[in-house]
């Protein structure tokens, strides 16, 4: 049982069986932000994953047109028209699929992008999260394999100094630190605890 509940029953302020049904009400709620949390997890390793393994398909993909090319003007110069008619066919069809893999890494990087925002976003109580996320997705990329803004700064401090410089962007009562930290349960305060379950009650 939570300690807020304790305080609430050694306090009389509520009867144990009161206490027990909130503590199940309550168990419940934060076993479904930790599933959500862990499904957030397993979907930026998923995409992190998607990403940087069309990335280096691509690059592969790139050093075998290059190799191509010296294929092909090697035999022109040896003047072997019908190895240069096949290697041409061949990188056609790797150019094709340089264009398809080129498109895949985009959409690729913007799902990332878009999942790292969604997570970064969601410490902070913004009046329109998805106005706020496409202005901070134009001032960040993927840098070495990890989403940060183009001047180098971390996402989480980029952001930070976003809102400092934007605070018309949160709401009243929210503010820098309404949310803040990674665990979805870790913002939970006993004073808001407290407000929530006496509310219960009524």
């Amino acid at each position: 049982m939570l300690k807020i509940l304790q305080k609430l029953l050694e306090a009389g302020k509520i009867s144990e069986e009161a206490a027990k049904e909130i503590d199940n009400d309550l168990g419940a709620e934060l076993k479904k932000l930790r599933d959500e949390a862990a499904e957030w997890r397993v979907k930026y390793k998923e995409l992190s994953q998607t990403y940087e393994e069309v990335a280096s398909s691509k690059n592969s993909l790139e050093e075998q047109l290059k190799s191509l090319d010296e294929r092909i003007a090697k035999a022109k110069e040896e003047g072997k028209k019908e190895l240069v008619k096949e290697l041409e066919a061949q990188k056609k069809e790797k150019e094709e699929l340089s264009k398809k893999l080129a498109e895949l890494e985009k959409t690729s990087k913007s799902l990332r992008v878009e999942n790292a925002l969604n997570k970064a976003l969601s410490a902070y109580e913004v009046i329109d999260s998805e106005v706020v996320a496409e202005v901070i997705k134009q001032r960040v990329d993927v840098i070495e394999g990890e989403v940060k803004f183009k001047d180098g700064k971390s996402l989480e401090d980029g952001i930070k100094e976003f809102f400092e410089n934007k605070p018309h962007l949160l709401k009243a009562k929210g503010g820098e630190g309404s949310g803040a930290g990674s665990n979805s349960t870790a913002g939970f305060k006993e004073d808001t605890l407290t407000a929530q379950l006496l509310k219960k009650l009524k």
